[in-house]
């Protein structure tokens, strides 16, 4: 589980580096501001085909090739970033980073094998936590190599190649250090037909939670979208600064997560921790719109990351309990695509409505679809046996 957390800790480093620069790299190759918010949906878009496919295919042939693959196409789409000159190459870079980051839905289905029941929330804390501490160094030292100014072509290539860099550290840990965690008796048979999505809809436990995560991901994507443009022309907030923000709501997540998320679900279940989570993310969001100054636009943004460290390890743990382990990874591919689907649902809808109603009114749209979701938790019944 340590070497698991140190690969995905890396990986995350290195995407979350790009995330403070990339809406000024894609101005620097003549992408315009108002679309930037769609090429930051085509990362989501590469990710939702990716994640089934990872999923289910790592049922088959066992997690480790799958995640050696796709590290070495997250570092290939990491170095195309860095020699992009067109919105043409910037756009791929984007589709085939998706793409190798829906091996998400791996890493998940690798912690739900080496896991029992009562192990597993904290496990899957501490998983998710390697995606705060990602986002808590990442975002912070692409923002420091990049500098302050936003015109400086070199700097911003650095970063994307310091980004590949890291992607392939992953890759030598993992080949050198991670043992593969499903045996071949526990593998889905070549002859059984892969589920598709629509067959995980069918099962009434799995439709509710799937449901509430795309509405509740749209919600945060549409945070994730247009904090940067809001924050530049509101408060005035260049790359460096806003990689420190992205970097503070990352040390809430761990706290959450590494720290109490499962003596939190052992007291309150994962159902409870997963509504609360929607909760505050609307809570957090809807205070956005009214900071005009930066100590109130982080303090809502600490009541946003605590219901996002909430929400994510519990939802991905009530969807893992309801799978059988030959089919986990492809339950767990099913999840991750409806996240990815919420992300591309997100940034299109944030871009259309920023358009119209100005850049605040995402935020508070968010808020109000992440309540909708709210209803979905509350409706799903309680766990059923895996396959029913």
């Amino acid at each position: 589980m340590f070497t698991l957390f140190v690969i995905v800790f890396l990986d995350l480093i290195g995407f979350g580096m790009i995330i403070p620069v990339f809406p000024f790299y894609a101005e620097r190759v003549g992408v315009a501001p108002s679309t930037v918010i769609f090429f930051l949906g085509l990362y989501s878009a590469g990710q939702l085909v990716g994640a089934p496919l990872w999923g289910s295919l790592s049922d088959r042939i066992g997690r480790r090739p799958v995640l050696l693959a796709t590290l070495l196409a997250n570092a290939a789409s990491a170095f195309m970033l860095a020699e992009s000159d067109t919105g043409l190459t910037l756009a791929l870079s984007r589709i085939i980073a998706g793409l190798a980051a829906g091996n998400i839905s791996t890493a998940y289905a690798y912690t739900t094998d080496i896991t029992t029941d009562a192990t597993r929330p904290k496990a899957l804390g501490l998983l998710g936590s390697a995606f705060g501490m990602g986002f808590i160094l990442g975002p912070a030292l692409g923002g420091l190599l990049a500098g302050g100014n936003a015109d400086d072509g070199s700097s911003l290539g650095r970063v994307a190649m310091g980004a590949a860099a890291l992607s392939l550290v992953a890759f030598v840990l993992t080949f050198v250090r991670l043992p593969e965690s499903l045996p071949p008796e526990k593998r889905r048979q070549k002859h059984t037909k892969r589920a598709g999505f629509g067959v995980y809809l069918a099962r009434p436990t799995l439709r509710g939670l799937l449901l509430a995560t795309v509405i509740v991901v749209a919600a945060v994507a549409l945070f994730q979208s247009t904090m940067a443009l809001f924050g530049a022309e509101r408060l005035g907030i260049g790359p460096r600064t806003l990689g420190w923000i992205y970097g503070f709501v990352g040390v809430i997540s761990v706290a959450v997560q590494a720290g109490i998320i499962g003596k939190l679900t052992t007291r309150f279940g994962p159902q409870r921790l997963t509504r609360a989570g929607a909760v505050l993310i609307a809570i957090g969001m809807a205070g956005i719109p009214l900071a005009q100054q930066l100590p109130w636009l982080l303090a809502t943004l600490a009541v946003f990351g605590v219901g996002s460290a909430l929400f994510n390890p519990s939802m991905s743990g009530l969807v893992a309990g309801s799978a059988a382990p030959h089919e986990r990874g492809g339950v767990l591919g099913a999840y991750q695509a409806a996240a990815s689907l919420g992300r591309v649902i997100g940034p299109m809808a944030a871009s259309g409505v920023a358009q119209v109603a100005g850049l605040a009114w995402p935020f508070v749209v968010g808020a109000a679809v992440s309540v909708l979701g709210l209803l979905f938790i509350t409706s799903t019944p309680r766990m059923a046996p895996p396959g029913q």
